[in-house]
């Protein structure tokens, strides 16, 4: 039965990340939190990985179609992302090794991705009355990577709705446009995060009992949602964005509550 709940998860949540660019990650992280099988490092690994799987699959698929976006320009997402995943983990394992509290660093993390997701939600509702500022050069697209790959990596999330908004924002992008560059600045930052792991301490610390159903959904979740993506319009993917994120927003907030009544116990 929990190895059927964890499949289901990962993969409903993979489908969805792939469909709207999110990853996937933005909704299994606060999930996991919210069933409280796992320690915080856990499930920051468990997501990650499935997330890396989801976007491997969906990247190897929508880049074989044609892209508006420069490969030059998705590089510079990706390596810069990379570089940004790999300082994000370093901040992650530094709060949980300096002696914070389990609950302390699940608020922290939880109430950080609330105010980002608040605010990209109300952008996405106003985004036909902001005019993006069309930014290219490349420096910019250095620095936005490697933001978007600190907070993918640190908050454990995959950092695809963060990513597609600032990429339509700052680069004009539309949004199907933004979800297959979203993809990319996801797998290079999850890459990045599952080495610096793998380099550092290993994995023997960590419970990754679940991870291979886990693994198996994301790609499954990656495939079809690659497949439904490609016959969306513009129009439902943005609702389904938004959909996505009134979910997440409504997780973090009883994460944030159950944590903080966890800490007066």
């Amino acid at each position: 039965m929990k190895i059927f709940l964890y499949f289901f998860i990962a993969l409903l949540c993979t489908f969805a990340g792939a469909i709207t660019g999110m990853g996937g990650g933005v909704v299994i992280k606060p999930v996991l939190d919210l069933m409280g099988d796992f320690d915080n490092a856990s499930i920051g690994a468990l997501s990650s990985i499935t997330v890396l799987a989801m976007s491997l699959t969906t990247f190897a698929r929508l880049c074989t179609k044609k892209r508006q976006t420069k490969l030059s320009k998705l590089l510079l997402l990706g390596v810069s992302s990379a570089g940004g995943g790999v300082l994000g983990q370093y901040l992650f394992e530094r709060m949980t090794t300096i002696g914070i509290d389990m609950h302390t660093v699940k608020i922290v993390q939880n109430s950080i991705l609330l105010c980002l997701i608040a605010g990209i939600f109300v952008y996405m509702l106003l985004r036909k009355r902001i005019t993006p500022l069309h930014l290219n050069h490349f420096v910019f697209y250095i620095l936005v990577g490697f933001v978007l790959g600190i907070l993918s990596s640190f908050l454990g999330i995959g950092g695809g709705p963060m990513n597609v908004a600032v990429l339509m924002l700052l680069f004009g992008m539309e949004i199907k446009e933004a979800t297959f560059a979203s993809i990319v600045t996801i797998l290079f930052a999850q890459i990045a995060k599952v080495v610096t792991i793998a380099i550092g301490g290993g994995f023997g610390g960590y419970d990754l009992s679940m991870l291979p159903y886990m693994i198996v959904a994301g790609v499954v979740g990656g495939l079809l949602g690659s497949m439904v993506a490609k016959k969306l319009s513009d129009k439902f993917t943005a609702v389904a964005f938004n959909l996505m994120q009134i979910a997440v927003i409504a997780i973090c907030i009883v994460n944030i509550a159950t944590n903080a009544v966890a800490l007066r116990i």
